[in-house]
């Protein structure tokens, strides 16, 4: 099975933040380039062209088209369904054709679906049916817990995680994540746990870096962070500590396809909570809904060999 992937998560990132008494949320500052304000914004949102939304509603409309009923259309029956000049329909199709999203016959130069728009409904499928399958887990693993319970996954670039799923903790103090951001794959638990059981060329790329530092503990150094990627495939589970933000640690567990990594399910909680004890569950905890969601898409999971409390003091000290 694939590696399912998602739109643009976080783990324990930057993206989230801590949640204090009260509900007020402390966020990172943000790394915009720049915003328009006021008038400006105002301004710079009306003056943006009708065309380009036209452009979209009728390519969208246009591959609507292509139905089991129907797979297989001429460009002027198309513009004619449709109600669109044939040449604009000509050109609409020729765009998505060299983007893979239709192709054409080139004998009777009809057009059907391509491969691209193929793979993105298989993504789609399995996005969704992964997020219904881990739902469950994840809400036990943070009620048990009482810490925020994640679901990462690669980013269609497989550069990055995206966080797909999210179950808080209702503590008072609490890590807030938000779905659909990206962390790149060096920072933070979910992160590591998916990098380190990627196929060995990709994973080998991303370790040859750049490696952005996010927070303190950040691993920018190639040579460190691929030695804790073979940490991580050899005992089958990573953690963090303040890699992606201060006062955060995390662990997370992967489950795997037979040829890719599929997801990762894992914990992220603040420091002010943590302990050997509590790592040493987690991990259990984590493992355990990972190896229900893997047995729900006929996947496994890596043997896991618990060292997690004291590794996750060690990395602390080093802080």
């Amino acid at each position: 099975m694939p590696a399912a992937a998602a739109e643009p998560g976080r783990d324990e990132a930057p993206a989230g933040s801590l949640v204090g008494d009260g509900g007020a949320t402390v966020s990172p500052p943000s790394r915009a380039d720049g915003v328009l304000s006021g008038a400006s914004a105002a301004g710079a949102a009306s003056a943006e062209p009708r065309t380009g939304f036209q452009v979209l509603e009728r390519t969208f409309a246009i591959l609507a088209v292509f139905d089991e009923a129907q797979p297989e259309w001429p460009t002027s029956d198309v513009a004619r369904k449709l109600g669109l000049p044939v040449p604009t329909t000509h050109r609409i199709l020729s765009a998505l054709r060299k983007l893979g999203y239709v192709s054409q016959d080139s004998q009777t130069k009809r057009f059907r679906l391509g491969p691209a728009a193929l793979g993105l409904g298989v993504r789609a499928r399995a996005v969704a049916d992964l997020r219904t399958v881990a739902l469950e887990p994840l809400r036990h693993l943070a009620r048990a817990l009482d810490e925020t319970a994640l679901l990462t996954v690669l980013s269609p670039s497989r550069t990055a995680s995206v966080c797909l799923e999210r179950v808080e903790s209702l503590q008072p103090l609490r890590l807030s994540v938000e779905p659909g951001r990206q962390v790149p794959l060096h920072a933070g638990a979910s992160q590591k746990a998916l990098l380190a059981f990627m196929p060995a060329s990709e994973a080998s790329a991303i370790i040859a870096g750049p490696l952005e530092r996010l927070c303190r503990s950040t691993l920018v150094d190639g040579r460190k962070l691929k030695a804790e990627i073979e940490l991580t495939r050899e005992r089958g589970f990573a953690t963090s500590y303040e890699e992606t933000n201060i006062g955060v640690w995390g662990i997370a567990v992967p489950v795997l396809s037979d040829s890719d990594v599929v997801c990762a399910l894992g914990v992220a909680a603040p420091s002010a909570r943590l302990s050997n004890e509590v790592v040493h569950r987690a991990l259990q905890l984590a493992e355990a809904a990972a190896r229900e969601v893997a047995m729900a898409l006929g996947c496994s999971v890596p043997q896991v060999k618990s060292t997690a409390g004291s590794l996750m003091y060690q990395r602390r000290k080093r802080a």
